[in-house]
């Protein structure tokens, strides 16, 4: 498995130059085997192409597919929601691209090559799949909570998600000044995070769930956030949580809710980060000179 998904990244990375001519054989040939697709991927050359493009940039990044599927399912579920998008259309999908990728490449399409683009191809489109069946089950939205962290009584004695509110608007004065970990909110806006983290730790506390962007691992999978920021970034929280007059039980209690989702966003190397689309780099923050924690 590691092997195919390193033949497709190399093969990826070789064809950036004429990624324009892959798309176009690509929607040749997907709309020869089935012109209604048209009506899932309508619009002009340029908007498909960005499609294409982004879809090779999840074949390229598949290396971590384990790390990020939760977000893999969520993309699978927008397709079938905001697109209409079925099972049956990876098959033609698939095919599509195996013939482009032939007529693109030519005799260095070989055998092994194009096991490995089938193997990929399927194991990206295996997670979607699961995802788009379960959609159509499921009535509720999934709890951001496990039972690891269960503690039903915190968000109460935080105060509500005003408490929160609170909490998280002293954290994020922190972060954008700071001069190493503010370099990761550049061009962001403070207010929507501050709401957007409020939303999604309310949920992960057992409270309403009114939470709909992507999982942690999806939403930092291309920022290289180490260990050392992470503790940083956990003392600046507890920090935050005192200071608004709460309590080191309620702090630790916070934190171990917290600390549940650093696993996803913590990573090794910058070899580990994912990008979200073509063109993209990884989102890194220097260490300042002679800084002191």
């Amino acid at each position: 498995m590691k092997t195919q998904r390193l033949l497709v990244k190399n093969c990826i990375d070789d064809i950036a130059d004429s990624r324009e001519e892959l798309s176009r054989l690509f929607y040749r040939e997907l709309f020869h085997l089935d012109i209604n697709l048209k009506k899932v991927l309508p619009g002009n050359t340029v908007f498909l192409n960005r499609k294409f493009f982004n879809m090779l940039a999840a074949l390229q990044n598949v290396k971590y597919l384990e790390n990020i599927a939760e977000s893999v399912v969520k993309l699978g579920e927008r397709h079938l929601v905001k697109y209409g998008a079925q099972i049956e259309h990876f098959d033609t999908l698939k095919q599509a691209l195996l013939k482009a990728l032939a007529e693109h490449l030519g005799d260095r399409f070989t055998p092994e090559l194009q096991a490995a683009w089938n193997g990929v191809f399927d194991d990206v489109a295996r997670v979607m799949k699961q995802a788009m069946t379960a959609s159509d089950r499921r009535a509720e939205a999934r709890p951001l909570y496990d039972e690891s962290t269960y503690d039903p009584n915190l968000l109460d004695e935080i105060g509500g998600e005003a408490g929160v509110y609170r909490v998280h608007e002293r954290f994020y004065d922190v972060m954008f000044n700071h001069p190493w970990l503010g370099q990761f909110f550049f061009g962001k806006s403070e207010e929507v995070l501050i709401t957007k983290q409020t939303q999604f730790m309310v949920a992960a506390f057992n409270g309403p769930n009114h939470y709909t962007g992507d999982t942690p691992a999806f939403v930092h999978m291309h920022m290289f956030i180490t260990d050392e920021m992470a503790d940083l970034r956990e003392r600046i929280l507890r920090e935050a949580i005192l200071d608004e007059g709460l309590s080191e039980s309620i702090a630790e209690r916070w934190l171990k809710v917290d600390q549940s989702y650093r696993s996803a966003i913590v990573k090794k190397s910058i070899d580990e980060c994912v990008l979200k689309c073509v063109g993209q780099v990884p989102v890194t923050a220097e260490k300042p000179l002679n800084y002191e924690a």
